[in-house]
């Protein structure tokens, strides 16, 4: 095998078995097409792989559980070589054996580990150690498919080191992964520590433990899905806080196996709430989002409308966004689906950014399906009426994202802002400000106000107005004009006010005057 002779000296550094050690026992068998490292079966594949697999497992699933999977995978890998190592080298020293980690992280071409500080001793369980690893293929390869990162994204790296040092302890080791060359920095930097070292309310400590390692106590074993999935996770601690405000509704409308009919604006959190409703009833589906004008809607409503027996596979239910454009056809589809006996009708949830009595009022809209929906809606509060929660929801997303955290100041600043997008408009802004930040780990306000200065301009239109997007559909139709939406307004604050001409003139801001002109003028409109 090559090696480059100005590296003759790190090649036999360290204990045993040293990097030539490793190397030689390395036997290419190109014959039986195999490669062994002193017996045991090895691989020499494209680093590219593990992108594939990282990207095919966020795409399948979300990033939160990518991470868990690959911290799995990498901490199952560690485990494994450093059973090896012991296993191949018998009487070799304790010490030599531990640190053989770094070096088999080097032989298979992962990262080029630079030891900052290694203090232990087995006897006592006590262990502390501070790595710089160069050149590591996650992060480089990360950073050339998808640009710089907001967040260290060594995961298989960081399992594989828990792993490895948490079989010469009686005591689990977890390594943390402080900065990473993806995020743009030199290199990474990863500090590990047993769990007493950490402290047990330490919450990446608390992440793993529950997540990585699980309840049983085996990390490589993904386990029912089912119990898993009904497990508190951390992005769970940000959906508890969107949801705190309807949490009480949501559970009555999951106990008694309601429709559900969830409203909000932009940014409010509906779509967490139907997830967290639907993984309720089903916690082993897959939770997806459909659109009421979606063209296989229809076939979707008629699946779920047929029996176990009938069909080849029991149908879940469904989530339909923008129940306010569903065509009348599908309506009635919906509607039969909704009046099967309860207890046995699938679960349907029903989304929009209008609140409910629009449903009800809406022309267009099966006067029954809008009362089918509305049994017992529930309604998100806008995230500008929740000052006090934005930088702790901030924090939560934060936590999802990495260790990456706000200073005093920008959680003040944070406090301030309006969010027209609610908290996709704050999770963007959070994702800018790490990418423009030159210490990502922890945001100030002047990161903030660079990214906030950086973001798309704001140009309002009439297309974006909150009340011309709700009328515009009306009028393009031609199911209202300007003058009959007057005297539509003029007639509805009467009826509010019990047929008193003051009352409503105060309700509408005019005086009574006025107000008797506008109803005697709509009625020659009539």
């Amino acid at each position: 095998m090559y090696t480059d002779k100005s590296q003759n000296e790190l090649l036999t550094r360290g204990g045993r078995p040293t990097l030539r050690d490793l190397l030689d026992l390395l036997e290419f068998n190109p014959a039986q097409g195999t490669i062994s490292l002193k017996g045991e079966r090895m691989l020499l594949t494209r680093a590219s792989f593990f992108d594939d697999l990282r990207d095919q497992l966020m795409r399948r699933y979300n990033e939160h559980d990518a991470m868990v999977l690959m911290l799995r995978l990498g901490f199952r890998s560690g485990r494994e070589d450093a059973e090896f190592i012991r296993q191949s080298w018998p009487t070799l020293d304790p010490g030599d054996a531990f640190t053989a980690g770094t070096r088999l992280h080097m032989v298979t071409g992962t990262v080029k580990v630079e030891t900052i500080s290694n203090d232990f001793d087995f006897e006592s369980d006590r262990f502390t150690g501070d790595f710089l690893w160069h050149e590591s293929v996650e992060a480089s390869n990360y950073q050339r498919r998808h640009g710089r990162a907001t967040k260290p994204v060594c995961w298989l790296q960081t399992g594989y080191a828990s792993g490895y040092a948490s079989v010469f302890f009686r005591r689990l080791v977890i390594y943390k992964e402080l900065s990473c060359s993806a995020t743009g920095h030199k290199s990474c930097r990863v500090v590990g520590k047993t769990v007493d070292g950490w402290g047990p309310d330490d919450p990446f400590v608390q992440f793993f433990l529950r997540e990585v390692i699980g309840p049983q106590g085996t990390p490589w074993g993904i386990g029912s899905s089912a119990k898993r999935k009904t497990q508190t996770q951390p992005h769970d601690d940000l959906t508890s806080l969107v949801l705190s405000p309807v949490h009480e509704r949501l559970k009555k409308v999951a106990t008694n196996k309601l429709p559900a009919l969830i409203c909000g604006p932009v940014g409010a959190g509906c779509r967490l709430a139907a997830r967290w409703l639907y993984h309720q009833r089903y916690p082993e589906s897959t939770f997806q989002i459909i659109h009421a004008e979606a063209p296989d809607l229809t076939a979707r409503l008629a699946a779920l409308r047929q029996t176990p027996e009938q069909s080849q596979a029991q149908s879940k239910g469904i989530v339909i966004a923008a129940i306010e454009t569903l065509p009348v056809d599908r309506q009635y589809a919906l509607l039969d689906l909704l009046t099967l006996e309860r207890g046995h009708a699938p679960l349907v949830v029903a989304l929009s950014n209008n609140p409910p009595h629009a449903l009800l009022s809406d022309m267009r809209f099966l006067p029954e399906l809008a009362y089918e929906l509305s049994v017992f809606p529930v309604c998100l509060p806008d995230l500008n009426t929740r000052k006090a929660d934005v930088p702790r929801l901030a924090e939560k997303l934060l936590a999802i994202q990495g260790p990456t955290r706000l200073s005093d100041d920008a959680a003040t600043l944070l406090a301030s802002i309006h969010f027209r997008a609610g908290l996709t408009e704050l999770r963007c802004l959070l994702s800018r400000a790490a990418l423009l930040a030159e210490q990502p780990e922890l945001l100030s306000a002047s990161d903030l106000r660079l990214a906030l200065s950086d973001a798309p301009p704001d140009t309002p239109t009439p297309e974006g107005d909150m009340f011309w997007s709700m009328l515009q559909p009306a009028f393009t139709k031609g199911d209202v004009t300007f003058d009959s939406l007057g005297a539509s307004i003029l007639h509805g604050a009467l009826h509010a006010s019990g047929g008193n001409v003051a009352a409503a003139a105060r309700l509408l801001g005019v005086s009574r005057a006025q107000m008797a002109y506008r109803i005697q003028a709509s009625k020659g409109t009539q």
